[in-house]
């Protein structure tokens, strides 16, 4: 008799990341992540009552149905932290996480004078691949950005930050697999379940999540509802591949009539280097 074939699915995988990350089951795996991205240590967040907020797309009758702005939030001891994971990631995404930290950020404490004195921490975390236009994002496996004045002092630092982490650019770097962050991050990118297997040769954790992974996605009912996720996800791309093109196609119209390159970039929102290729 023979048996099913396995199916394996990238922790890159946006929904497979949020699934992952949030489920209940995972709590020791999300906090040995947040250990090795952020500056908060194992022991102190294994101390402190942690809450995670996720509206999971498997529950719900319409995949874009969403009131939770954010993949995965993360709540504890003042502490908010939002994890974000894009398969490809463009303009469009660039905005969108934006859009997510600064709401975060803006509903970050209660109202009254008093209450600002004790804004909390945000932090978002996004782990990005496939990034276009590649120069989105500075071509570092880390970036960081923060609000900064207009001569370029940095403020709110301590309690404002955003971290872009590039798959793409990790994937042409010799891995270092004693550098944390290099083996989580290859870990989400790994394309098999054997290369993921042996990432995660070693580490019980790793190991631990990988197995869960594996059964997770292997799940009758989840496998059908991961392939509808696709066909959403792919409709959606072909939409905004579209949008993009019609884009271009204005800004190439406004090249032709001699309007200059800063006007066409403040009517399209495209770059100058973008603008420049097209003419």
């Amino acid at each position: 008799m023979k048996t099913k074939e396995k199916v394996f699915l990238k922790l890159s995988n946006d929904l497979l990341f949020k699934e992952a990350f949030a489920h209940p089951d995972n709590r020791d795996i999300l906090i040995y992540f947040l250990s090795c991205f952020t500056d908060f240590t194992k022991e102190y967040l294994e101390s402190v009552d942690i809450k995670v907020e996720y509206e999971s797309v498997l529950a719900k009758t319409k995949s874009n149905d969403r009131s939770v702005r954010g993949d995965v939030i993360v709540k504890f001891d003042g502490h908010i932290i939002n994890l974000e994971a894009y398969s490809s990631f463009d303009r469009n995404s660039f905005d969108k996480s934006m859009y997510y930290i600064m709401r975060i950020f803006s509903t970050r404490t209660n109202r009254g004078k008093k209450s600002y004195k004790k804004l909390e921490k945000v932090i978002q975390i996004n782990i990005v691949d496939d990034v276009t236009p590649k120069d989105l994002i500075e071509k570092m496996v880390e970036n960081t950005m923060s609000v900064k004045d207009a001569k370029n002092n940095e403020i709110y630092s301590n309690i404002f930050q955003i971290k872009y982490y590039r798959l793409d650019i990790l994937k042409k770097m010799i891995y270092d697999k004693n550098n944390l962050k290099q083996r989580w991050l290859k870990f989400i990118c790994a394309k098999t379940a054997e290369e993921r297997k042996q990432i995660a040769k070693g580490d019980a954790l790793l190991m631990k999540f990988d197995n869960w992974c594996e059964e997770y996605v292997n799940d009758e009912q989840t496998k059908k509802i991961f392939a509808d996720w696709a066909d959403y996800v792919a409709e959606n791309k072909g939409i905004r591949k579209g949008a993009l093109e019609k884009t271009y196609e204005i800004a190439k119209n406004m090249l032709n009539l001699n309007i200059a390159k800063k006007d066409i970039a403040k009517a399209t929102g495209l770059s100058m280097k973008e603008i420049q290729s097209l003419a």
